[in-house]
């Protein structure tokens, strides 16, 4: 057993402790721990409640620095997750922090795949094909990358950007060989993630009919 001498506040960091064990220093943690296992002086502890209050003392600062990740914006589950994972956490500690913060709805992928296709069709002017496989390479699943999509994408919404895309490209496309200006706007807009159906008729509006 070892008896909690000491709890002070550490000068450099306001929101950490120095607790010390048996007259000698122990372990730092943050006040958050201190609270959760109600650490006092003169509490007895055993060498296994000492651990556990040290692996609770690693999951608090996991857990800090996602919080610092997702102020900065949204992140999806398995991109948070490969964040946390790169500083050296491990597995069970990343995977019970993920858990309290879906659990307090700080990491939703629903939410995070509909802000990144929103943002996807409206400022980034990108075509459905390549939001999709956007969010896939963030780690959402399939499923909610279709529903995410099916909701912000319009087909007529899709064809308008695509528009707008070849109509600034148009001038500059003219002035090409009829056939190098087609394949290059058909490579844009595919770049971009417009689908066959979409580039067809803008193609055909902005530079006539032909083959590419």
């Amino acid at each position: 057993m070892s008896l909690v001498t000491q709890i002070t506040a550490q000068k450099r960091a306001k929101n950490r402790r120095s607790v010390f064990l048996d007259g000698a220093f122990a372990f730092g943690c943050n006040i958050n721990v201190v609270a959760r296992f109600r650490l006092r002086e003169g509490l007895q502890l055993t060498d296994d409640e000492v651990t556990t209050i040290q692996l609770g003392e690693v999951k608090q600062e996991c857990f800090d620095y996602a919080m610092r990740c997702l102020q900065t914006r949204l992140h999806g589950r398995e991109e948070l997750s490969k964040k946390l994972t790169k500083r050296e956490y491990g597995r069970a500690v990343v995977d019970a922090v993920l858990e309290d913060l879906t659990r307090m709805n700080y990491v939703d992928d629903e939410a995070f795949a509909k802000a990144r296709a929103t943002s996807a069709a409206k400022h980034k002017h990108h075509g459905k094909h390549r939001a999709m496989a956007e969010l896939l390479r963030k780690g959402v699943r399939r499923e909610v990358a279709t529903k995410a999509l099916a909701e912000v994408y319009n087909p007529q919404d899709s064809l308008a950007v695509a528009r707008e895309l070849a109509r600034r490209q148009a001038g500059r496309l003219k002035k090409l060989d009829p056939l190098v200006a087609r394949r290059r706007l058909v490579g844009m807009l595919q770049r971009r993630g417009f689908d066959y159906e979409t580039i067809k008729p803008v193609v055909t509006e902005t530079l006539g009919s032909g083959k590419y």
